[in-house]
């Protein structure tokens, strides 16, 4: 197995956090142009934040505890898959229900990678310097939200809400 420092490990997970909180807020700024071509009433649109809030807080403590016990490397790749799988699924969702279901699925990957990965990286870094790596292992939350919705409204704009989502 290679080694990589811990630079190189902050680096991908920075990486991947960003696309996390990009893949969380996309569809928020795309939830106009879903709705229309859904026709989604307020309450089902607003309800498709409460499938990933939901099941993202109820998902990541028993995941987090089985990746304590077993290995993180696992969780982490498995929660980016799935959470990429399921945010690609979204765009040929049919109706509300698909689309419900498939947010339901960016949180339980997304618990994998977001109670997990904190850990992953502050156990790469001495006390001293684990702050300000986990200080900017955090600096994708903002910016990755204002990336989700800008991105995604612009995306969205320009080439339809199911192309932004792949």
């Amino acid at each position: 197995m290679k080694i990589v420092s811990p630079r190189g490990v902050l680096s991908l997970l920075l990486a991947v956090n960003l696309l996390n909180y990009v893949d969380r807020q996309i569809v928020y700024a795309l939830l106009p142009l879903i709705s229309g071509d859904l026709h989604l009433t307020d309450a089902q649109a607003g309800s498709l934040a409460s499938a990933f809030m939901v099941v993202y807080m109820l998902a990541a403590p028993p995941i987090a505890a089985r990746a304590d016990a077993g290995g993180r490397r696992p969780w982490i790749a498995g929660g980016v898959a799935l959470w990429s799988l399921a945010t690609a699924a979204a765009s040929l969702a049919s109706g509300f229900f698909s689309l419900f279901v498939s947010r339901g699925a960016v949180g339980v990957g997304e618990a994998c990678y977001g109670a997990i990965s904190p850990s992953f990286v502050a156990e790469r870094f001495p006390a001293d310097s684990r702050g300000r790596a986990l200080a900017v292992f955090s600096l994708a939350i903002p910016v990755g939200s204002a990336l989700g919705y800008a991105g995604g409204g612009l995306l969205g704009a320009a080439f339809g809400w199911r192309t932004a989502l792949c």
